[in-house]
């Protein structure tokens, strides 16, 4: 065998050892490679379909500066009265600076606090966030952003949620959000015993198609 021959072979055996040490060891095998990758693709699969249908989220995480705030609520068909399973609400809004990301206040949906949940059987949803605080040196109330949408409900937009207390909330402001009850957009916050402020608000779905119920 030439020399040549033996740095080839020698040269294919640490190759292919480095690639087998890699690899986790499970009992006293390993996993195939292949096997590994599709493992890990259905593992991220499953967490990408339970992401997209979770009825409860958090936009933020645990050290987000600002007044921590947990909305909820249920989201209803026409009628105001059957509960909607399946109903997805998109929201995004400012930070406890008045901005929606670092680059400045623009009106962006993929803004930096965003989300989205799809309301469970009982057409429930909540997220947590912060209280978002108005535009730096305007005099538009805070608020938080939201479109609803679903099978046989093609996406729009709903009034913002905007914050009783909120002394920008003017009886103008009032007069162009109406509605009354759990249904107003203008929510009532509380304060628990755990220093969080809560508010409710349900949504009756006002358009969908000439497929869907409950007119």
């Amino acid at each position: 065998m030439s020399n040549e021959t033996k740095d080839i072979n020698r040269r294919r055996f640490i190759h292919y050892a480095a690639a087998a040490l890699a690899l986790p060891v499970v009992g006293l095998g390993a996993i195939e490679l292949t096997g590994l990758k599709k493992r890990l693709f259905a593992v991220s699969d499953v967490e990408e379909k339970r992401a997209a249908t979770a009825w409860r989220i958090s936009i933020v995480s645990a050290n987000e500066p600002g007044e921590p705030l947990i909305v909820s609520g249920t989201i209803y068909s026409p009628d105001g009265r059957t509960p909607l399973e399946g109903i997805n609400l998109w929201i995004y809004q400012t930070d406890a600076t008045g901005h929606y990301s670092t680059e400045g206040t623009g009106n962006n949906r993929n803004t930096r606090l965003h989300g989205q949940m799809t309301t469970n059987g009982e057409g429930r949803y909540e997220f947590r966030t912060i209280k978002p605080v108005a535009y730096p040196g305007q005099r538009i109330p805070a608020h938080i952003h939201a479109y609803v949408s679903g099978p046989d409900y093609p996406e729009y937009w709903i009034d913002e949620y905007l914050f009783d207390d909120d002394p920008l909330v003017t009886e103008a402001v009032r007069l162009k959000h109406p509605g009354t009850g759990s249904f107003a957009s203008i929510l009532k916050l509380t304060r628990g015993s755990d220093g969080v402020l809560r508010g409710v608000r349900d949504i009756k779905i006002e358009r969908c198609s000439r497929n869907c119920t409950g007119h």
